[in-house]
């Protein structure tokens, strides 16, 4: 489902609350894979070759691969959020995410493109407020 239908289905305030928690989940899971890297590498012992220090090896490189994509989705999610939510309030009344959604494009499209501000990896939403009908660019 993309961003546009997503927002109109839940509401901004309720797709912003998920972002961040599904970001902090992802952030816990590294937290936990650092963990499990260092009781493994703590458990693994070079002296005796077999299954046990193979297995703990192959659960290092595991957590380390899991770790990494928990962080870079962290990182990503939580970015995309706050590029959403820092513009969700209305310029003109200062309402706070009760807008509608008229469009939606991504960043190398329609006439929304600014080639000095560079490409953002988010497409782009123009909005109306509900409460004033000013209309603004998310992310701008």
């Amino acid at each position: 489902m993309d961003l546009a239908s997503r927002i109109r289905q839940l509401g901004f305030r309720k797709w912003y609350e998920r972002q961040l928690i599904d970001c902090h989940l992802a952030l816990t899971t590294c937290f936990l894979c650092a963990i499990t890297v260092a009781s493994c590498l703590e458990a693994v012992s070079f002296a005796e070759f077999g299954w046990k220090p193979a297995s703990l090896l192959a659960g290092v490189f595991a957590a380390i691969g899991l770790g990494w994509y928990s962080w870079h989705r962290y990182i990503t999610v939580l970015q995309r959020a706050e590029a959403y939510g820092s513009h969700s309030s209305c310029p003109a009344c200062n309402t706070y995410a009760r807008f509608e959604i008229l469009a939606s494009g991504h960043a190398a499209e329609g006439p929304y493109l600014d080639p000095k501000a560079g490409s953002l990896p988010y497409p782009w939403l123009r909005v109306r407020c509900r409460k004033c009908g000013a209309a603004w660019r998310m992310p701008d």
